[in-house]
């Protein structure tokens, strides 16, 4: 098996918890990441966790990066990663006209 290129890293994949943010966990952690993913859902994130087979390095965050949550979500994903947070990837499926 090749070696997992994002190993010892943390991948926070911004309101991951939909079917593009499940892809994009599933490949992070297969590369090794430690990943993070936040839903201001949580059974969103109860299924996605479910999903993925409740894996180890996968790492639910119930918040939401709305103007008046925003700020408290960065921080606990900072908190989490002991500000050592190596990639953040967002995506174009957040539904902003809703």
């Amino acid at each position: 098996m090749a070696a997992r290129a994002l190993t010892g890293t943390y991948a926070w994949v911004v309101g991951g918890a939909g079917v593009i943010g499940t892809g994009l966990a599933r490949g992070l952690l297969r590369a090794g990441a430690t990943v993070i993913v936040n839903s201001r859902h949580k059974a969103r994130l109860e299924a996605l966790s479910e999903d993925l087979g409740r894996p180890e390095r996968l790492i639910p965050l119930h918040g939401s990066m709305l103007a008046d949550e925003a700020e408290q979500t960065v921080a606990a994903a900072m908190e989490i990663t002991g500000g050592a947070l190596d990639h953040v990837v967002t995506h174009s499926a957040v539904r902003w006209w809703a």
